[in-house]
């Protein structure tokens, strides 16, 4: 299944992307999701080049992603393949 860009899914899978990537350790779960979502929320508003309406919709996609990987347990299965939420 191809995920659009900007839609939650594409979020999601982009912040456990990140986090199977960085694993820092000793930082929790929540620690780690606020530096992505910093790292993403950062890169929205200052560097993608898009109208007003797309950046509004993308930040909102990026929060609710965001809240959804927090609520949510995941296992990271490799970066090159899907991640699965349990």
């Amino acid at each position: 299944m191809t995920v659009l860009f900007g839609t939650e899914e594409y979020f999601e899978q982009e912040m456990l992307r990140h986090l199977e990537i960085s694993r820092m350790g000793k930082w929790t779960k929540e620690d780690e999701i606020s530096l992505i979502y910093s790292i993403l929320e950062n890169e929205i508003l200052y560097d993608f080049v898009c109208d007003e309406k797309v950046r509004i919709e993308c930040l909102k996609n990026l929060a609710y992603a965001d809240k959804r990987l927090r609520i949510k347990d995941y296992r990271p299965i490799n970066v090159n393949e899907k991640y699965s939420l349990v």
